[in-house]
């Protein structure tokens, strides 16, 4: 039986959790992050690929060229999401095209971004595709998503 793989893409700003300190995710590092969802995805039966991307063309490339690579992709877009230098356009685009072959899309955030006093955070829900949303819990936000991807891929 050959197991499902997923991508798990984070965006700028996530080599540096330290800012995540201020609202109560203490010590919490891309490291931490990534170990706990290795040891999702190998309870699950998931192979995981796990990338930081600083640049947004680069983020953006990984989605399009890896489209076929993956069953799933959880994305982490952090920086982008309150960046007024995204291409919406693009992100729109690639996102439509990994969704509309059928494969399951959920964007992640560590904080809430609806949060009271966070300024210009909004997810980056690409329009008319079926993109899932998580936010606010932490790192558990990915392990969540992480549960979902499996759901949806074992329902395929």
């Amino acid at each position: 039986m050959n197991s499902n793989k997923i991508l798990i893409l984070n965006g700028p700003g996530l080599a540096d959790l330290s800012n995540c300190n201020e609202i109560g995710h203490d010590n919490l590092t891309l490291d931490i992050v990534q170990e706990k969802c290795s040891e999702t995805c190998k309870i699950l039966g998931l192979e995981m690929d796990f990338l930081q991307k600083d640049d947004e063309a680069e983020l953006l490339r990984v989605l399009i060229d890896d489209i076929d690579s993956f069953d799933a992709f959880i994305i982490n877009p952090v920086g982008h999401s309150h960046s007024s230098s995204i291409n919406q356009d693009m992100y729109s685009s690639a996102i439509n095209k990994i969704s509309g072959q059928n494969k399951p899309v959920i964007e992640v955030h560590i904080e809430n971004i609806f949060r009271q006093g966070k300024k210009n955070h909004k997810p980056l829900q690409a329009l008319g595709s079926s993109v899932g949303f998580v936010s606010g819990l932490g790192m558990y936000s990915y392990v969540l998503a992480i549960n979902a991807v499996n759901k949806q891929l074992n329902n395929n």
